[in-house]
């Protein structure tokens, strides 16, 4: 099979990472190696409406998070999707990754693949949703159409992943 990958976005010092450094956005068809994926994100749909988690610090944002040692990327998107919002996923489907680069020296005590790491990002179909029970990071969830998920700081700075996976989802 035919591995694709499109360049979406380079982004220089982003502002969460220790500085110098770069943030590429990648659609891609492949995952980058296991053993530098530190965190997991899904882009999950009810139809064409985003499931999103009112997170304590920072607001609506797609679930996910970090890979905990010996765990897959797509267990962990699953996981921290159940623990985020109480969803079921089906499939999941590969939609890119943002590759993280330092361009300093490693920082004492950092714990994530350096130079590189990787976020990784699924969509998905939401199957089923248990009642959610709000937790010390999260506070909520909600389905958001799509008029009011373009509204949404994640899905704004990530046009173009939440564009590809709606399509994704809904064709």
């Amino acid at each position: 099979m035919q591995k694709a990958e499109k360049i979406l976005r380079i982004e220089k010092d982003i502002v969460w990472l220790p500085k110098p450094n770069e943030g590429w956005l990648v659609l891609s068809s492949h995952l980058p190696p296991s053993e530098a994926i530190s965190t997991a994100f899904a882009l999950a749909f009810s139809g064409d409406r985003l499931l999103l988690t009112n997170l304590i610090d920072r607001g609506w944002d797609i679930p996910g998070g970090h890979v905990e040692p010996g765990e897959l990327a797509e267990e962990a998107a699953r996981r921290e999707v159940y623990e985020e919002t109480g969803a079921t996923l089906g499939p999941l489907h590969l939609l890119g990754y943002q590759r993280l680069r330092h361009l300093c020296p490693k920082p004492e005590g950092y714990r994530y693949p350096y130079p590189d790491s990787y976020q990784i990002f699924y969509w998905s179909q939401v199957v089923s949703m248990d009642e959610f029970v709000p937790t010390e990071e999260s506070q909520g969830c909600a389905l958001f159409a799509p008029s009011e998920a373009l509204k949404v700081s994640w899905v704004k700075l990530h046009h173009e992943f939440y564009e590809a996976a709606l399509a994704a989802a809904t064709h």
